[in-house]
């Protein structure tokens, strides 16, 4: 009896922890989302203030043509935040993109030698991805897999 009311409880704490890190998610994903519209939409509005910004030579295609597609990722974060606590598929796309973010930051700005604003961006994107390791929906799969009905052939 004493074991069946300590898995009860277990289980109920694992529900709310469950909880906690799915709100945390929907938040993390949520500020990536602004964070990368924002970024998409600036070479869009303001290119030579981007341009001072960034502190190497662009061309305005690739800037543009960058955050255009910037933007509508950010987009398609925000609205699968917007919708409720996002599952796997939109965490692992978000942490992987801020993850290649980071990469390509890591690999480039070293060898620029200029200070720029992407070294800022370096630490938020590094931050983006490591948080949503953190809060990766672990038991989705399972719960999917339960609450599925069989098809009859």
């Amino acid at each position: 009896m004493l074991m069946a009311s300590r898995r009860a409880a277990g289980s109920n704490n694992d529900a709310r922890s469950d909880h906690r890190r799915e709100i945390r998610r929907r938040w993390i994903i949520m500020g990536q989302g602004i964070y990368y519209v924002l970024l998409g939409v600036w070479p869009l509005v303001y290119f030579d203030n981007f341009a001072d910004a960034v502190g190497i030579q662009l061309h305005p295609f690739q800037a543009q043509l960058f955050g255009a597609v910037l933007a509508v990722v950010g987009g398609a974060l925000i609205e699968s935040a917007r919708r409720g606590p996002p599952g796997s598929y939109p965490a692992l796309l978000a942490a992987c993109v801020a993850a290649a973010l980071a990469l390509i930051d890591l690999v480039w700005l070293p060898r620029l030698r200029v200070i720029s604003w992407f070294w800022v961006d370096l630490v938020v994107e590094l931050g983006f991805a490591i948080s949503l390791i953190l809060h990766y929906p672990r038991y989705e799969a399972e719960r999917s897999q339960t609450g599925r009905r069989r098809r009859r052939p």
